[in-house]
């Protein structure tokens, strides 16, 4: 049968899964996978589910358990679910099992671990980052599957733990102890980001700098203040001061949007309780992405010297710590077979041309990068992960389900 009907067939079929869509989110969003960094109980109830459904499925299920013992059963599961293909190489699909905490409960508009629909929309945390990438995935295998037809490699869901909190008992752990499970010759697709009309397939991060500076002075009455050292007029100058590194590292790479390094004060920390004290500590935090052109260390560097400025000027004393730093590594080329076919798939599925892009946003698919394989990450958003009501729709699982089964069938 020629490949176009095949697909055909295969999309109407994904458009009957609505029902079972809504069940599997529900499954989900119930089996709560915070990580234990953020004092939850990781995800081994979801893990266990998935297992057993995927088996059931028709799915050969693998685990590489990464060992934790902050969680029951002293690890972290990493599951590999496989359906062969006419050719032994693989086409990897990998979503993540963890979610972020629900937060403040009362900006909810209902339970956060219950999955609540309203038309189109599927409500609860978890459903855009990451079930969305777990739902298409699974459904766009069991299109082809109920079609009795076979892929053109080998398919490979990656089911992954602890991507919300550093990913080294996830896909770091993985890279690290089992790196045989992936070749230069695999296609490599990460649904964990994208835009509102499915268009974006990201092929590279800006590098991510936190910088937590800590201004050290003398407290004192605030009708005396000439008996202390005013940290908080220090940190408004500081903060201003840094203002100049949007200036210095001013280059700009039209594959991001914005298509600039950005430096933004963040977080300020309280200090003094009371109006009439003048402040001697405070603490604030300069959130930097930055284009790959750059090295982070001239960042840091810059830094450093315009605190030195400043705690001369001001009398005070001023530690920079490092919060997280990650340089970005080398793009996926455009040229690469996975984007092409990815955004060959967008176009015949979404009838809008896909491009190749960068984010601000680090992701997981940069562990990848880092050790030479090619990765692109891609699905259809509503920008809410994270956020309190949480959602995805029905519409965009469907389409970004048929991309997926798109590049199933013709990822030779």
């Amino acid at each position: 049968m020629p490949q176009d009907r095949q697909f055909e067939r295969v999309k109407q079929r994904i458009a009957g899964y609505r029902d079972e869509m809504i069940a599997l989110q529900r499954e989900l969003v119930r089996r709560v996978a915070v990580g234990p960094d953020s004092d939850g109980p990781g995800e081994g109830e979801k893990a266990a589910f998935l297992t057993e459904a995927l088996t059931q499925l028709g799915l050969k299920v693998e685990n590489y358990p990464a060992p934790d013992d902050r969680v029951a059963g002293g690890s972290r599961p990493n599951l590999v679910a496989r359906l062969p293909g006419s050719r032994p190489e693989t086409l990897w699909i990998l979503s993540h099992l963890d979610v972020v905490p629900a937060g403040e409960l009362q900006l909810w508009e209902s339970d956060p671990f219950t999955l609540r629909v309203e038309g189109d929309r599927l409500y609860g945390r978890g459903t855009e980052d990451d079930h969305h990438g777990i739902v298409i995935s699974w459904f766009a295998v069991k299109a082809l599957m109920d079609e009795g037809l076979t892929p053109s490699r080998q398919v490979a869901l990656a089911l992954v733990s602890d991507e919300e909190t550093g990913s080294q008992k996830g896909l770091g752990y993985l890279l690290d102890h089992q790196r045989e499970l992936f070749s230069e010759r695999d296609l490599i697709i990460v649904p964990d980001a994208g835009n509102a009309d499915g268009t974006l397939v990201e092929i590279s991060e800006k590098s991510l700098l936190w910088l937590r500076f800590e201004i050290k002075g003398r407290q004192c009455h605030a009708s005396k203040p000439q008996l202390g050292i005013n940290t908080l007029r220090a940190c408004a100058h500081l903060i201003v001061a840094l203002e100049t590194l949007q200036k210095e590292f001013n280059q700009t790479d039209t594959l991001f949007f914005p298509p600039i390094s950005t430096f933004e004060s963040t977080k300020k920390e309280a200090n003094v309780l009371n109006i009439n004290t003048v402040p001697g500590h405070d603490v604030f935090y300069l959130d930097c992405r930055v284009l790959p052109v750059y090295d982070l260390s001239l960042i840091k560097t810059r830094v450093t010297e315009i605190a030195s400025t400043l705690q001369v000027r001001f009398g005070v004393e001023i530690n920079i710590q490092t919060v997280q730093e990650v340089q970005s590594p080398p793009a996926t080329p455009i040229e690469a077979p996975v984007v092409q076919t990815l955004c060959r798939a967008i176009e015949e599925v979404y009838q809008r041309p896909a491009r190749p892009g960068g984010i601000g946003g680090s992701t997981v698919a940069a562990l990848f990068r880092r050790v030479g394989l090619p990765a692109a990450v891609w699905m259809t958003v509503c920008d809410t992960a994270h956020q309190p009501n949480e959602y995805t729709t029905l519409e965009n699982l469907i389409g970004d389900c048929q991309v997926l089964a798109r590049v199933m069938l013709d990822a030779g």
